[in-house]
């Protein structure tokens, strides 16, 4: 079993999914089973996977054909009219 200071460092150095395979296994058991680090470092592990499905979504955003659609000049300038609109008024 890992120490409380063990399993920060580890986390720190390394993205959650890089360590092998029993090192993810023991520090998932310590982070159930510790009081004092149990928190943080499951939010740490979260954070980690959440930064991971973040790259991949990306990447595969970028594949898409989703990132062609532009916005209508006509559409813009209506856009643009609000937002004077607004600053107007907010500056009365």
């Amino acid at each position: 079993m890992f120490t409380c200071k063990q399993v920060s460092n580890s986390l720190n150095k390394k993205n959650f999914q890089d360590l092998p395979f029993w090192k993810r296994v023991l520090i998932k058991l310590h982070v159930k089973l510790c009081v004092f680090c149990g928190k943080y470092n499951t939010q740490v592990i979260d954070t980690h996977e959440m930064c991971r499905e973040l790259i991949k979504n990306e990447e595969n955003a970028h594949d898409s054909e989703c990132c062609d659609i532009c916005l209508e000049e006509e559409n813009k300038e209506a856009i643009k009219e609000k937002i004077r609109q607004s600053t107007e008024s907010a500056n009365l």
